[in-house]
């Protein structure tokens, strides 16, 4: 019933080109991002975080070819697959670069504008992030991208709780807690931005609903495995894997006995101005 936990990711070529994330997670956020980014011609445009290319190469179609964007990640494979779709696409305004956004690789004050779908969840140091956009950013250059916000999937990790109460393993809780509230407040991802000499002139909040048959398939779901899995189970000891996560899908299929298993998603978009 658990094989789910015997998956490990395989960052292989061939895996990237069958990869794709944007039905269950970052499609949402994209078109959110790109519902309220501002376009202007002539602009110079940085995408930090671009992984496999969305949205950046329908942010460079939008933009036309008086823009010039560019595409900044340390992911390889992903990198390369974006580069294929650029091919394709015959796109001659939009260029990747395979680096970290802790050194964007562009000369201080000669970028328009930054955008970032869901990249300040990876960021291993977003202060540094933000200090690089900052840094080559023109003034009054801008800063908008996305992120999930604290209280996403509220329901599974309610049932997660629930589970280890169950179980007797009371003690885990709070470190359950501390991963689910390390995602962001309105309050504290805007604190990110005027920390760091940026004033947040538009914030837009919006949430979606994933459904699931049960648990049992959430669990299962391939980008479930990908981006989240191996994250809960580094916080128990493996010899507890097969009991809490037995316990917790058939807690899940329980709950979805009566409606399916719905699970709520807070996300928001920002914008800023360099000042």
């Amino acid at each position: 019933m658990t094989d789910y936990l015997k998956y490990k990711f395989q960052d292989t070529p061939e895996f990237v080109n069958t990869f794709d994330e944007l039905p269950l997670w970052s499609a949402s956020f994209g078109l959110l991002l790109l519902k309220h980014v501002e376009l202007k011609p002539n602009s110079k445009v940085i995408d930090i975080g671009s992984g496999a290319g969305f949205p950046l190469l329908e942010l460079a179609s939008r933009l036309g070819n008086s823009c010039q964007l560019y595409g900044i990640d340390p992911w390889h494979n992903a990198n390369n697959r974006a580069k294929a779709k650029i091919r394709n696409y015959g796109l001659t305004n939009v260029e990747i670069i395979e680096s970290s956004a802790e050194q964007i690789p562009f000369e201080d004050g000669s970028v328009d504008l930054i955008v970032s779908n869901l990249g300040i969840n990876n960021f291993s140091n977003p202060q540094q992030v933000f200090k690089e956009c900052h840094r080559v950013l023109k003034q009054d250059g801008k800063l908008s991208l996305t992120t999930n916000l604290y209280g996403h999937w509220k329901e599974f990790y309610n049932v997660f709780y629930s589970t280890l109460e169950e179980l007797k393993l009371e003690k885990y809780i709070s470190i359950l807690k501390a991963e689910e509230e390390h995602r962001g407040t309105i309050e504290s991802v805007s604190e990110l931005f005027t920390s760091n000499g940026f004033k947040v002139d538009r914030v837009v909040k919006e949430s979606i609903e994933m459904k699931f048959l049960d648990g049992t398939a959430f669990l299962n779901h391939h980008f479930i495995k990908l981006g989240w899995l191996s994250g809960w189970m580094k916080l128990f000891p493996e010899n507890l894997h097969e009991i809490i996560f037995a316990k917790l899908e058939k807690n899940l299929n329980t709950q979805a006995n009566t409606e399916n298993l719905n699970l709520n998603v807070s996300m928001a978009f920002f914008q800023s101005i360099k000042i």
